[in-house]
């Protein structure tokens, strides 16, 4: 009798933490009104979560404005529709992984990480977007950053200082899929030296900045690309360097790549 309850207790504890692995964003802090500023409270977010061995990160509905925040091991942001991460217009709110660009959301050297809609896997269709958003306020973000450089507050180019909205380093078994990516003020998705990928079902719009490219991929290997629809003002795909690339079913307004 005292083992069978020593077992039940052992299964209740597992049980209670396998549910603990769902955490709302709204529990850290997170305020959904466009106005507040989240980035430390998303960053407070992330750190408990992968301290805690891990789990996802829920956005629900509305729209939560950051600055640069790091994906840390065996976290995934989770945004739900109608649940927006909206960039800070300010150059001085970002930073990135070493040897890679600045981003909105960045990681380094991280393993099993992600960034996800809601929903279940789906044939992509190009009239239904992501369930959540992340939307970079790119034109103005540009436009701030000029302003800086040109009065000799920021030594940076104007490049350096235009942060993707996805931006990871190093990083491995990595998955990002079925999100809407708006106006980034530099590329839209970058990979830097990263293994075991996963990207797809992407509705990728960044027109306002010139040369704003889509997904780009250097030094990476074993990157699985499908079913994306990229509409960008430079390339939809820009691969250097990297091996095990695998593509299919991916769009742009010009018809398949």
């Amino acid at each position: 009798m005292k083992k069978f309850i020593i077992h039940l207790l052992l299964v209740t504890s597992a049980l209670h933490l396998a549910a603990q692995t769902e955490y709302k964003a709204s529990l850290f802090g997170c305020m959904s009104d466009g106005i507040t500023v989240n980035t430390r409270s998303i960053q407070t977010a992330i750190n408990t979560i992968s301290s805690s061995g891990g789990g996802m990160l829920h956005f629900y509905v509305g729209r939560y404005l950051t600055g640069t925040v790091y994906l840390k091991d065996n976290v995934t942001i989770v945004l739900h529709e109608g649940a927006t991460l909206v960039g800070i217009p300010s150059v001085y709110d970002y930073a990135g992984p070493s040897g890679a660009p600045k981003g909105l959301i960045v990681a380094e050297g991280q393993k099993n990480i992600g960034i996800v809609g809601s929903t279940p896997e789906r044939e992509f269709d190009a009239n239904v977007v992501g369930n959540g958003i992340i939307q970079g306020q790119g034109m103005l973000l540009v436009k701030n950053a000029g302003a800086q450089i040109a009065a000799g507050y920021l030594d940076e180019t104007l490049e350096q200082a235009s942060p993707a909205l996805i931006s990871f380093s190093g990083c491995t078994d990595v998955k990002v899929t079925g999100l809407m990516l708006q106006g980034a003020a530099g590329d839209a998705v970058t990979y830097a030296n990263c293994r075991n990928v996963e990207t797809a079902r992407l509705l990728i719009d960044s027109r306002e900045t010139p040369g704003s490219d889509g997904i780009v991929a250097d030094g990476c290997e074993n990157l699985k690309m499908d079913g994306n629809f990229i509409h960008v003002s430079g390339k939809a795909i820009r691969v250097a360097r990297s091996k095990g690339i695998k593509t299919d079913g991916n769009k742009t307004p010009k018809g398949k790549l």
